[in-house]
């Protein structure tokens, strides 16, 4: 039976467990952001390394935001892209980043830069889970409902807003230890040429293979974090022949058309770009070497300056300086002729 006299001796100790606790909180978040902070790991972790590579950028110097999974780490080079248009970029991005993990990069880039174009690599959307496993829009089942979460977004919340959590995963893996790759500005290189067989991977259907909830919402509130920041989103995807498809294509048509903002499908555009995928995946088929990303890069640029009117930069001398600088020892670093 619960008296006076034991609320009483209760008291005190609940709150001693509340003082724990709120003081537990303070360590994590102190900890995170000075002692195991994003550059801490970044040094450290191979996962992690290059998505920080904006931190060595000059403040106010980045004109083009690159966010997204490994499709965008694989398939954008921002050396490229200043050699052929003279704009500046950065891609922020490691393997399953999720659309929330993105917005986290995001946030972080413009305390120090004032990008004109964020660019998502929309496949984040149906990271975990195969073309193949179509996803019924008019499916109520029990079963497809518990399909359509990621029993993982805790973990993965932890790990992305406590870093110390991170940083004790990655000591646990030495073999992991990596520092960031000089002058690639988060873009990794791979010159390996997988031959994969054509395949009409992209037939048009009419089908639509809609994205797990969760994910879309992390979509809608990216979108309007951007809106609000007045950044213009472009959502792209780079070619992918194991991890896209046409029914993936209608699911995120209809929603940049919600949401109004821009989307891009490369997968449809081959020819344009001007790449065959017999020969520019490094891979199964799922992440583009060097020669389809620089394909991809170049018609991205041409693209974002006609639609965006992104101007080049080759009049700041200082600037210009550094990128040219970067450029040569990319090439360099990679024995690129």
């Amino acid at each position: 039976m619960i008296n006076k006299e034991n609320v009483k001796k209760l008291i005190p100790q609940v709150l001693k467990v509340l003082a724990f606790a709120l003081a537990f909180v303070v360590l994590l978040q102190s900890l995170s952001a000075f002692v195991f902070s994003g550059e801490k790991v970044s040094q450290i972790s191979k996962r992690m390394a290059d998505s920080y590579s904006y931190i060595l950028e000059p403040e106010n110097s980045v004109d083009v935001v690159c966010v997204g999974n490994s499709d965008i780490r694989s398939g954008f080079v921002p050396t490229e892209l200043w050699e052929k248009y003279g704009y500046t970029s950065v891609v922020s991005s490691f393997t399953r980043q999720s659309i929330s993990d993105s917005q986290r990069a995001l946030k972080e880039i413009c305390k120090s830069q004032k990008p004109k174009l964020v660019i998502l690599e929309i496949d984040s959307l149906y990271d975990g889970r195969g073309p193949e496993d179509i996803i019924n829009p008019h499916d109520t089942t029990p079963d497809n409902f518990f399909d359509s979460l990621k029993p993982d977004d805790f973990d993965n919340k932890i790990s992305r807003d406590y870093s110390v959590f991170t940083f004790h995963n990655i000591l646990q893996d030495r073999q992991r230890r990596s520092r960031r790759k000089q002058y690639a500005h988060g873009y990794l290189f791979c010159e390996d040429i997988r031959k994969v067989e054509y395949r009409d991977y992209m037939t048009k259907t009419d089908e639509i293979d809609i994205p797990i909830y969760s994910n879309s919402q992390q979509l809608r509130t990216f979108v309007k974090y951007c809106k609000k920041n007045d950044l213009p989103v472009l959502l792209l995807e780079v070619p992918s022949l194991s991890s896209w498809s046409y029914a993936r294509h209608n699911a995120v048509q209809n929603l940049s058309d919600e949401l109004g903002v821009e989307f891009l499908d490369l997968n449809l555009l081959y020819d344009e770009v001007g790449i065959d995928m017999r020969n520019c995946f490094r891979d199964d088929g799922n992440h583009l070497n060097y020669f389809g990303a620089s394909a991809v890069t170049d018609y991205v640029g041409d693209y974002i300056g006609k639609n965006y009117g992104i101007e080049s930069r080759r009049g700041d001398a200082e600037l210009s300086e550094y990128w040219d600088n970067e450029v040569v020892q990319f090439k360099k670093i990679n024995k690129i002729k």
